[in-house]
């Protein structure tokens, strides 16, 4: 059996669309990361499910996450002119402890959007998510790794 950084590193590579029941049988079988573990800069990427947010991260030029603390998460991150800058029209968000799937899961909670990440851990520096909310179009999948 592959470790968690090969599996993740298979679904990430694929060539064509991932199917979205193996991103859940991936992210059910993680195990949880401390809230505490996410504090830092972190670098973002989606899996490509066909999901319509993958065209609008690719449109904003989104490539990470800021977390300052559990109570101060700057949760969309662009690049502008080579620098790592805050999007300001999704507000800030902060961290919880939530039951997601039978399990207790790092969450983060938007504080002006309807929307929650969920995170699991897949080795030390990177990270799997799974972005739900009322106005998405279903659940978006993606990832995060430490520069």
């Amino acid at each position: 059996m592959s470790s968690n950084i090969e599996k993740f590193k298979k679904l990430r590579e694929s060539a064509s669309p991932v199917e979205t029941s193996a991103l859940d049988s991936f992210f059910d079988q993680l195990p949880p990361i401390p809230l505490s573990h996410l504090v830092g800069s972190w670098n973002g990427g989606f899996f490509d499910t066909g999901h319509p947010n993958g065209d609008f991260m690719k449109d904003i030029s989104w490539i990470g996450k800021d977390f300052f603390s559990v109570d101060h998460v700057d949760p969309v991150i662009v690049e502008r002119g080579g620098k790592r800058q805050r999007c300001g029209k999704w507000g800030l968000a902060s961290l919880k402890e939530i039951v997601f799937r039978g399990q207790v899961t790092s969450a983060m909670v938007y504080d002006d959007q309807p929307v929650i990440d969920y995170f699991r851990f897949v080795e030390d520096k990177t990270v799997a998510g799974i972005m739900e909310g009322k106005k998405l179009d279903g659940t978006f999948y993606f990832y995060l790794t430490r520069p």
